[in-house]
């Protein structure tokens, strides 16, 4: 702005006066002191985290310490299943339940997840333990992560990765990585996207 402009903005704006308001809108205090509102709240944020995450507290079947877990979402290519079954993926992050109660483990399974996607993660190793609550926790991961939408596959581990006391899990590649994929596959086909 040139100073002729600031001069004729100046007197032009010469006998503009401030609006004067004596009238002020009075807002009510806040209404978290309302004994229900909190409980509402919270029980609206779990609903609609159940909603994102299904995970039933309620255990459908108890399975024994030798049982295999295996799951294969459909349109999952066998060879990527058998190379996770065979502990060919690199865990790229693990999780630790061992001696957890089924409502710890599945708030820190949902955590587990969606901190895995946030870092573009797939390849996972989830340890629940032996005994008892281990096999608690085996069967309820077994009911848990089917209903998880980025869980892929998951298969009991090796021995040298826990045996049947823990899981290989792969989610769901991000769009990001997807389009890695492509990208990598188009340059070495000689093919442009």
């Amino acid at each position: 702005m040139s100073n002729h402009e600031a001069d004729l903005f100046a007197k032009e704006m010469a006998d503009v006066k401030p609006m004067v308001t004596a009238d002020r809108v009075l807002l009510k205090q806040p209404l978290s002191d309302e004994p229900g509102l909190q409980y509402r709240r919270e029980k609206a944020e779990i609903e609609g985290r159940e909603e994102r995450y299904p995970l039933s507290l309620v255990l459908r079947k108890k399975l024994s310490a030798d049982d295999w877990l295996s799951f294969k979402r459909d349109g999952i290519q066998i060879g990527v299943s058998k190379n996770l079954r065979t502990g060919k993926y690199p865990q790229e992050a693990t999780l630790n339940l061992n001696r957890k109660t089924p409502q710890q483990a599945r708030g820190e399974l949902m955590q587990f997840v969606d901190d895995c996607e946030e870092m573009n993660i797939r390849s996972v190793l989830i340890f629940f333990g032996h005994g008892g609550s281990g096999i608690l926790l085996k069967s309820y991961l077994a009911q848990w992560l089917p209903e998880l939408k980025t869980v892929q596959v998951f298969h009991t581990a090796l021995k040298h990765h826990g045996g049947s006391a823990a899981i290989y899990v792969l989610l769901r590649k991000s769009e990001q990585k997807r389009m890695e994929n492509r990208e990598r596959h188009a340059a070495r086909l000689g093919k442009a996207l």
